[in-house]
């Protein structure tokens, strides 16, 4: 999920908040899954485009009828753009896991995003981790350690997917916190949108130029023959998008951020469960424990008001 920094919630809305984010990362994490199980038959540039357009129409027509159209228009449009190909590069790598890897793994990984956060925060922003933080991050990085159990058969290029979109993902955070923050979240979800899908135009064209070498297979299909039920499920993930990108927003604005940043490791416990039901996937007690450690890491780091 996205972090968003530094708004003052009003008084008696934590609750609010809370519930709004634990339904957020239910969507997404069930989205997700969506796109692991679907992923045989769509591109993951068409399903990116397709997705991420119905979800801008959807913005677009609910911003435009409530606000009107300076409602679409980003106050720094230079740092949103950035911020917006941090996230299409972030759900690029993490979708381009999914068919190789476990969602609860490809899960875990992602959600050592925390870590990559408060790093980012030392080292560009000069922000104090202080001793609990270091041990949030050694527990993250030992919990997944634990839960990939490295060896020559796990240690593949796959695992780096999900990594690189924690850190693309931290690093969208940061440029939230940092440049961002007077921005509208209607303003920047509908930028996200229009982002992804020029993203995802670019790379079938580049893929299109590709020929058939490209070759079949999720990552690199260019636009594979959908029926009535496939675009179904897509318009389903627009939509979903949709109201994920305003739950989120609503919730950081009603409740703490470190407190949104506890609820939001929910996802881990909900790519579970997701993964046993749709794909028999269940985690071995080591991933169990790893993935365990990840959260209370992520949980700790967010509960650190130095990193506010």
């Amino acid at each position: 999920m996205e972090w968003v920094f530094g708004n003052r919630p009003a008084v008696g809305a934590r609750e609010q908040g809370i519930a709004a984010i634990l339904v957020a990362v239910f969507l997404l994490s069930l989205g997700d899954s969506l796109v692991k199980l679907s992923g045989d038959r769509f591109g993951l540039a068409q399903l990116i485009l397709v997705r991420s357009a119905v979800a801008g129409f959807f913005l677009a027509t609910w911003l435009l009828a409530a606000h009107g159209r300076s409602a679409l228009a980003p106050v720094k449009t230079g740092w949103v753009w950035a911020r917006s190909l941090c996230l299409a590069a972030m759900w690029l790598s993490y979708y381009a896991a999914l068919p190789s890897m476990s969602f609860a793994l490809a899960a875990a990984c992602y959600y050592t995003s925390p870590v990559w956060m408060a790093l980012m925060a030392r080292f560009l922003l000069g922000a104090s981790i202080g001793g609990a933080g270091w041990t949030a991050i050694g527990l993250s990085l030992a919990g997944v350690v634990v839960a990939v159990a490295p060896s020559p058969e796990t240690l593949t290029p796959v695992l780096l997917l999900p990594l690189a979109a924690a850190g693309f993902y931290a690093l969208s955070g940061i440029i939230t916190w940092s440049r961002c923050r007077e921005e509208t979240a209607g303003a920047m979800a509908f930028t996200l949108n229009l982002c992804l899908c020029a993203v995802a135009a670019l790379g079938i064209v580049g893929l299109a130029i590709a020929g058939p070498a490209a070759g079949e297979g999720f990552v690199v299909a260019v636009w594979p023959a959908l029926d009535a039920t496939d675009w179904g499920l897509a318009i389903v993930l627009g939509g979903l998008l949709a109201i994920i990108a305003t739950a989120v927003a609503f919730a950081y604005r009603r409740a703490p951020t470190p407190v949104v940043g506890v609820f939001d490791t929910a996802y881990l416990p909900f790519a579970a469960l997701w993964g046993a039901l749709l794909f028999a996937e269940m985690p071995t007690p080591r991933e169990a424990l790893g993935i365990a450690m990840i959260a209370a890491g992520g949980i700790i780091m967010s509960c650190l008001s130095r990193l506010r």
